[in-house]
């Protein structure tokens, strides 16, 4: 199960990295279409923008990263492994909020931004524990009783 929660941690980064490419994507994509005539305003499809599409659909997936990753949590045994998850998981949380919130007021924007890197960070610090948690653990061998004769 500790193999699963790391893949998972490692896959919550993963899909940060996606999304920051995707809304970099996006917005590069909206300034070109700017230049090249296009008005964006209220009937603008956000979804005909392949960037801005990908970065809202991997927001779900990324979500639904950190759920499993946060049940993953509570079924292996490793220091920290609840710890670390709890808190990727509320930084996803947050990451919703700032996302939203920043419609109406756009400089939280910036702590958007900045809460993704957080979730990458937290991410990639859960995949670690785990696999030094693995690492460490002894390699119990069976003893067998020998016999002189």
């Amino acid at each position: 199960m500790r193999t699963v929660y790391r893949v998972l941690a490692v896959l919550v980064a993963a899909g940060v990295l996606i999304q920051s490419a995707a809304i970099a994507f996006g917005v590069f994509t909206m300034v070109n279409e700017v230049e090249s005539g296009t008005v964006i305003d209220a009937s603008y499809d956000t979804f005909a923008n392949p960037g801005l599409a990908t970065h809202s659909m991997g927001a779900m997936v990324v979500g639904a990263l950190a759920i499993l990753l946060l049940i993953a949590s509570f079924l292996t045994r490793f220091p920290g492994a609840k710890t670390w998850a709890a808190w990727t998981f509320v930084a996803v949380l947050l990451q919703w909020a700032f996302g939203i919130f920043a419609f109406e007021t756009p400089a939280i924007g910036i702590l958007h931004g900045a809460n993704a890197l957080a979730i990458f960070a937290l991410a990639l610090l859960a995949a670690r524990a785990a696999g030094r948690t693995a690492q460490a653990e002894p390699v119990r061998t069976r003893r067998t009783a020998s016999v002189d004769v």
